[in-house]
């Protein structure tokens, strides 16, 4: 391959006796004419240098460019570092060569080495057509036609910084990136990248960031990840002294993530507590007569000073920077210094009518005027649906809802009869689109599941779900079954999960029971069940950690049906079945005598909402890489998560089988047990 005067060579100058000795002799010397950095282009081309060596020596490194780069000493190709050029008193010529190169740029290091003390290194690299393979472009010109894992590089400023670490104690960074086109979320940064930047990391500052394409199908959020920073420059000193005046609006409408602006208004939706952390938080949102806009990053030293001074319906004069928040969608105030705080008397209202609904923290009043909503969790609840009640309190609005708190009521008649009113039945349509009325008396069907101390209702094909706003009692035996809600409407609320919020009037088991659609958990007459139990689960993985199983591991689980295999989750203090949407993870079922019917997965309640679990015959379980859904067009049915609950979920399987496997698909899942039932 004979490319010459085709490239550019970095040569040191003096190089003629490297690695000699000034009192060797010739017959004890190993003399290289070239060293360094040698750059061939993109086309191709050739260089060539000599050696001239007392010692056998050969040429390490070849190996790992054999692709592209042709190595010859005397015009003989060399294929490995094993090939040994002998002792001469003469120079040999070393050529090396490479054909144009439509990839990425590449680079190989090779070792002239005759042994520890004579040694020679050559850095050689080749310029490709796509150079580093990085797509140099803006955000909008990414998002034209984005490819999930291809590299960008992208430059704008820096907002919305997120560093800390999380909840296995690891360092993480993040944060929003915004040029002249648009804004890109960065969502994780390399370690290295972690390690020198997440203390440095402000908000204003400019950077140029390099990482892989991203879509985050929960959030429907674009991202880069395991980002890397090639160029830095911190913002300039700002200092909140020189805060402008704005309303909300025109703060808005700014958007300026580095310099502060001085805000006033009335407080409203007033929270504040601790973190898991330990840390103390004040948030609320701030209204004047342009607009509102959450307060959410106060500084330590105002939340010191001004704790406990702050109600809704007080006014409120605050400097802070713009923060967008696009899990939200939501405009927010970050770094806010409270300077004052005005105490305003609330609004006073009393209201005369008939309680309609109670909850452990507040009723529904039915006045003359409409439905009246008295909350404080403060007040112990002391009246009964039918009573007929004065109350009087002070007017205040929460999440857009006007409530009365700090109230005092008086009940005048007991066991009154309710008006008769019709509830809008809502089927998955109309229960996702619902708005108003507020207090609506609505009426929808779903599976009952709790989650901490919130009960929810999946209601099928919806992609919202009902919540019942902090209910007198549920009884234990409607869990995990279909039931019937009439209640009031008290509002949405939920980022990536809306929730339709009701005060109960009635909660019912329901006639239908949707076979199939995760209420047939149990085994029939005419069925036998086979379980795979929670307590085997956990005797199998505590035998694979102490057989020094560690990670994702092969797994035999037995049972009283037969033995299950798997690969799945060996860590101490698992205690149930962890599944993955990849590498081979997943569970084959022992072989049952009788046609499977349906397979009931006790689901827990770290499985987050919508990862799916397969049924597919277990010869067609893929082997190791990311599973897609489309992998498997031939399954026996499936079933999904509703999330963050423990939950009994049903696969009904189509089609004749004895075994099966199960997989997941949309990340980790966890199983507690599983119930196969089947023909008797």
């Amino acid at each position: 391959m004979k490319l010459k005067n085709l490239f550019l060579a970095v040569i040191a100058a003096g190089a003629a006796l490297v690695g000699c000795d000034p009192n060797e002799t010739l017959e004890d010397a190993f003399n290289v004419s070239g060293e360094g950095e040698v750059t061939i282009e993109q086309i191709g081309g050739s260089y060539s240098f000599t050696v001239e060596s007392s010692f056998d020596w050969v040429i390490r490194g070849i190996e790992e460019a054999s692709a592209w780069l042709d190595v010859q000493v005397d015009g003989q190709s060399l294929t490995s570092s094993k090939d040994v050029i002998k002792a001469s008193g003469s120079a040999h010529e070393v050529e090396v060569s490479a054909l144009a190169n439509p990839e990425k740029d590449r680079s190989v290091t090779l070792t002239l080495f005759a042994n520890v003390k004579h040694q020679v290194t050559l850095k050689v690299t080749q310029l490709g057509a796509l150079g580093d393979g990085v797509i140099t472009t803006t955000v909008a010109g990414m998002l034209e036609n984005p490819v999930k894992g291809q590299q960008y590089r992208l430059s704008g400023t820096i907002s919305a910084v997120k560093a800390g670490q999380d909840k296995n104690g690891k360092d993480y960074a993040g944060f929003d990136l915004t040029d002249a086109t648009g804004k890109i979320y960065v969502y994780s940064l390399a370690d290295a990248t972690v390690a020198e930047y997440k203390d440095k990391l402000a908000n204003g500052a400019t950077a140029t960031v390099v990482g892989e394409y991203d879509y985050y199908e929960k959030n429907q959020q674009h991202e880069l990840v395991n980002a890397v920073i090639e160029e830095y420059e911190a913002p300039a000193t700002v200092d909140p002294a020189d805060a402008e005046d704005a309303t909300v609006a025109a703060f808005i409408e700014k958007a300026d993530a580095v310099n502060y602006y001085r805000l006033s208004g009335t407080v409203s939706n007033y929270v504040d507590g601790t973190t898991s952390a330990g840390k103390k938080y004040i948030d609320f949102d701030l209204t004047d007569a342009t607009g509102t806009i959450l307060i959410y990053g106060i500084t330590d030293e105002s939340i010191a000073e001004w704790d406990g001074k702050i109600k809704n319906g007080y006014k409120v004069t605050l400097r802070g920077r713009y923060q967008w928040y696009e899990k939200d969608k939501k405009h927010e105030v970050v770094d806010a210094i409270i300077d004052s705080v005005e105490e305003v008397q609330a609004e006073t209202i009393e209201v005369t009518g008939l309680v309609l609904a109670i909850s452990k923290f507040g009723f529904l009043v039915q006045t003359t005027e409409g439905i009246a909503y008295v909350y404080d969790k403060d007040i112990e609840v002391a009246v009964k649906v039918g009573d007929n009640v004065t109350v009087s309190g002070e007017k205040t609005v929460y999440q857009g809802i006007d409530e009365i708190e700090n109230y005092t009521v008086t009940v005048n008649s007991s066991n009154n009869a309710l008006p008769e009113v019709e509830p809008t039945v809502l089927d998955a349509a109309a229960f996702d689109a619902y708005e108003t009325p507020m207090f609506g008396l609505v009426k929808f069907s779903g599976k009952l599941t709790k989650s901490g101390d919130y009960y929810n209702v999946a209601v099928k094909d919806a992609t919202r779900k009902g919540s019942l706003s902090n209910p007198i009692s549920v009884p234990e035996d409607l869990l995990t079954k279909w039931v019937d809600v009439t209640g009031y409407f008290v509002g949405i609320t939920g980022s990536s999960t809306k929730y339709l919020n009701v005060i109960v009037a009635d909660l019912a088991l329901s006639e239908d029971q949707h076979e199939g659609e995760g209420g047939n958990d149990t085994v029939g007459e005419d069925e036998e069940g086979f379980e795979l139990t929670n307590t085997e689960i956990v005797a199998a993985i505590n035998a694979a950690v102490e057989n020094k199983a560690n990670g994702y591991a092969d797994i035999t689980i037995e049972s009283a049906s037969g033995n299950w295999v798997g690969k799945m989750n060996a860590q101490k203090n698992i205690t149930f079945v962890q599944l993955r949407a990849k590498d081979g993870s997943g569970i084959k079922s022992p072989a049952f005598a009788k046609n499977v019917k349906r397979i009931v997965l006790r689901i827990n309640s770290k499985t987050p909402a919508n990862r799916t679990f397969h049924a597919i015959p277990s010869d067609k379980i893929p082997a190791s890489g990311d599973y897609k859904a489309a992998d498997w067009a031939t399954q026996y049915g499936e079933a999904t998560a509703t999330g963050n609950v423990d939950e009994n979920q049903v696969i009904t399987v189509t089609g004749e089988t004895k075994d099966f496997a199960l997989i997941v698909y949309g990340g980790s899942a966890y199983i507690d047990s599983i119930l196969v039932i089947c023909e008797k």
